[in-house]
């Protein structure tokens, strides 16, 4: 029982070593529940700002309409700002003058800083930015400065990044910005572009995309339906309004009857609060010829199920002749802007977990650094474990990778069940002398719904319940159910399991149109399929993949449909997948007595105080406990499992006749 002073029982959700799973916890303001979804607030703006020199000379010129410019993005506060048509000398401007922290991504649409610009701004005190990247729309979108074949007058580009909430590490999303060309056929070449592209960088179904821009296309256009008519919905539509007196683009005149030709379109958003045409002028004079388009909406915490392992363990390599600063360390220093390179073209790299804390691996990411992707990067790796550093088993091999971005992450998965407490991998770079990368991640987390048996209330021909938990989505493999609502969807994950987190892949998911996803639903668990228990309710969904958060046992799994689909009419149930992601065995632990107050489920491995306040269980704090899978969970007075020990095999409601609540400083599970 360490008598350091105490940190309050704090909610730290999704990091470093452990995970955690909040039932009560102390949320930020500005998080909420969205038709049944913990969700973020976000408030996004495109805005075409009118290039440096379009209206010299005139009273509509930079100088004359800077500050209103500036004043009309104050008066919503956006965090994150699509601009199109800024030089540089405005992006300054904006950036020192804004009330709020801002930075900027993107170069002009030549690569340099003499053009206009298609650029992202986005709250720096409130985001991190985890990829970014720039393309060009033409037929070759990775040289710089390349035209369309349909319009050769100027290059139009995407500028794009990824984001992360520094309030809470689970939002996370994409933002697409970008500036289409007068062209109908460049419009529709942009457009199919575009969406190439964004299945090639985002590699998760469930996290939320944007996108963002002036595309000079009104809705009957071809550039716009394209996009409608993919996996994305427009916002605009969304909320309702309609096509009627709605132009963006006012040429300074406040008109209301010209073209609609400035979006944003989402996909896997939450709800949207609110979207609107910025009017903002001062006596009459407008900040631009376009009205800004800005979107208040809610977004869903779609963070990894559970952490990184790679925390507090050791890294090993077979070279260590890097140069300073860039040592196998930095592979696991959770920051992509670093990186371990060597002068050698094949090495394996090794991490222990702490501890002697032991994993059963079965995902992993590797993410670029930063230059001389041609000669550097992994091409081929084989990835083991072992419990002794000396014998070894192949869990995965892989030939002829590639990575086109610079600090590009991509995601790997393979099946095992067994845990280890070393992980190597053994790399062959694609130049052949030299190998370089700037993080690897480890991942444990499973679906513990992935074909176990299902029944539902019906079910269309080849459509089988079976199907919406075979871990496919391509090739139309869905559940699917007629007739009248309700209808309902049910799994026997086989024996009682601790849950944190559940996926559900809607129509559009699988391709079909958005207006066929599941409006309204409950999630609900049993112990013995009879009495069920609400653990989630939707009302209003939108979007193509929702992520619900909680923390609960129980081991048959029910999805209750009310209402199936927006689309008019419809009342069939359709669901491409059903994913829960859960412990087969561990512990939760609670502050306050018959399992009350902030809960933090931890699966097997030892934790020493440093990594419980990490995990969010503050020194001697903890009052009751559940035990499950057969676990084995060893209290500790004193830290690294040292002082008086109480062991428990079951659920205990309150420590408090032992004499050990509000005792522990260290805990070993096994």
């Amino acid at each position: 029982m360490e008598r350091s002073v105490k940190p309050r029982w704090t909610t730290v959700l999704l990091t470093a070593l452990i995970f955690v799973m909040v039932c009560n916890g102390l949320w930020p303001a500005n998080r909420a529940e969205a038709a049944g979804q913990e969700s973020k607030a976000l408030r996004l703006m495109t805005f075409n700002v009118r290039n440096l020199h379009g209206d010299d000379g005139t009273i509509n010129s930079w100088d004359n309409r800077k500050g209103i410019a500036v004043n009309a993005i104050q008066s919503f506060g956006p965090d994150i700002i699509g601009m199109q048509e800024a030089y540089d000398v405005q992006v300054n401007y904006f950036l020192s003058n804004l009330n709020a922290s801002y930075q900027s991504i993107g170069k002009s649409r030549f690569g340099n800083t003499t053009d206009e610009y298609v650029n992202i701004m986005y709250r720096s005190d409130k985001f991190n930015v985890l990829e970014s990247g720039q393309f060009w729309l033409s037929e070759t979108p990775d040289v710089v400065g390349s035209r369309s074949s349909y319009d050769t007058k100027w290059p139009r580009i995407c500028t794009w990044a990824k984001f992360q909430s520094k309030e809470d590490s689970r939002a996370i999303f994409y933002y697409f910005n970008t500036h289409y060309s007068l062209s109908a056929d460049a419009q529709e070449q942009s457009s199919q572009l575009l969406l190439e592209r964004i299945s090639k960088y985002v590699t998760s179904p469930n996290v939320p995309v944007f996108i963002g821009g002036d595309l000079n296309s009104e809705e009957i256009g071809n550039g716009y339906m394209i996009l409608d008519n993919s996996d994305f919905n427009d916002t605009w539509k969304d909320a309702g309004h309609s096509y009627v007196n709605d132009t963006t683009f006012g040429n300074y005149t406040g008109s209301t009857t010209d073209g609609h030709i400035d979006w944003i379109f989402q996909r896997n958003a939450v709800k949207i609060n609110t979207i609107e045409i910025n009017h903002y002028n001062e006596n009459g004079r407008y900040p631009s010829d376009h009205y800004p388009v800005q979107l208040d909406v809610e977004i869903p915490l779609t963070g990894d199920p559970l952490p990184d392992r790679t925390s507090a363990g050791t890294a090993t390599a077979q070279f260590n002749d890097s140069a300073s600063g860039e040592d196998i360390a930095k592979a696991f220093d959770n920051s992509k802007t670093t990186k371990y390179c060597i002068p050698h073209g094949s090495a394996w790299i090794q991490y222990q977990f702490a501890n002697g804390s032991k994993f059963a691996i079965n995902r992993y990411r590797l993410t670029s650094a930063n230059d001389n992707p041609t000669t550097r990067d992994p091409k081929s790796w084989t990835v083991k474990g072992s419990n002794d550093g000396v014998n070894w088993t192949t869990l995965d091999t892989r030939s002829n990778e590639s990575f086109p971005l610079r600090f590009q992450t991509k995601e790997y998965t393979f099946n095992n069940s067994t845990a280890y407490e070393y992980i190597r991998m053994e790399y062959t770079s694609n130049g052949g002398a030299e190998f370089q990368l700037a993080e690897v991640e480890l991942f444990d987390y499973v679906n513990v719904a992935l074909n176990r048996s299902a029944t539902a209330d019906g079910a269309v021909t080849g459509e089988g319940p079976e199907k919406a938990f075979d871990g496919a989505v391509a090739g139309n493999s869905k559940w699917a159910a007629t007739g009248a609502e309700p209808h309902w969807l049910r799994v026997d994950l086989g024996d009682r399991r601790n849950l944190y987190q559940f996926v559900i892949k809607h129509a559009a998911s699988g391709g079909e149109v958005s207006s066929m996803n599941t409006v309204a639903y409950q999630i609900q668990i049993s112990d013995d399929a009879t009495n069920w228990t609400n653990v989630a309710s939707v009302t209003d969904n939108r979007a193509n993949v929702t992520t619900h958060n909680t923390n609960t046992f129980g081991r048959y799994l029910r999805l209750y449909v009310t209402d199936a689909a927006a689309k008019s009419g419809d009342t069939s149930a359709r669901i491409y997948e059903w994913e829960a992601y859960g412990f087969a065995s561990g512990a939760t632990f609670y502050k306050d007595g018959s399992y009350g107050g902030n809960a933090v489920t931890l699966p097997k491995g030892n934790y020493t105080l440093a990594q419980l306040q990490e995990a969010g269980i503050s020194n001697d704090d903890i009052t009751s406990l559940r035990v499950f899978g057969g676990a084995t969970v060893e209290l500790y007075w004193d830290n690294n499992f040292q002082g008086t020990m109480l062991t428990r095999t079951e659920d205990d409601p309150s420590l408090t006749p032992e004499g050990w609540s509000d005792k522990t400083s260290s805990i070993k599970i096994y």
